[in-house]
């Protein structure tokens, strides 16, 4: 959800975001040959085919909350820092953390470059 902080196009780049959880792609604005690339594979082609996944594609479908949100904008690039917590039925499987850069210079994004990490559990000593 927009916070009155937000600039224009940290606006954007949330509305992004919260659509990653609600499923609601109508108020992301993209460019029509905006791209995504996510650990350097491209999982986005279009503006179109990107909207039609923010509501429609499976793998959003496991995120049950997104959280500790921080946007920082430079020139045209918003850059952001998350938590996305996935799981079944509600129940929480895995927080995986988030680094998004957006680039938007004309109130469309044009670029979404992504870096997506699961935590590794550290071993139990025993004795």
């Amino acid at each position: 959800m927009t916070t009155p902080e937000d600039s224009p196009r940290q606006a954007i780049a949330r509305a992004y975001i919260d659509s990653l959880l609600s499923h609601d792609p109508s108020a992301v604005k993209f460019a029509p040959h905006a791209r995504r690339v996510e650990n350097g594979l491209t999982t986005g082609f279009s503006g179109p085919g990107l909207i039609k996944a923010l509501g429609n594609a499976f793998y959003y479908r496991a995120i049950i909350a997104i959280r500790n949100i921080e946007l920082t904008e430079s020139g045209d690039m918003v850059h952001s820092t998350f938590l996305i917590d996935a799981g079944l039925r509600g129940k929480r499987m895995v927080t995986v953390s988030v680094e998004e850069s957006f680039l938007i210079p004309d109130g469309t994004i044009h670029h979404i470059r992504a870096k997506l990490r699961v935590p590794l559990k550290r071993a139990r000593a025993t004795a």
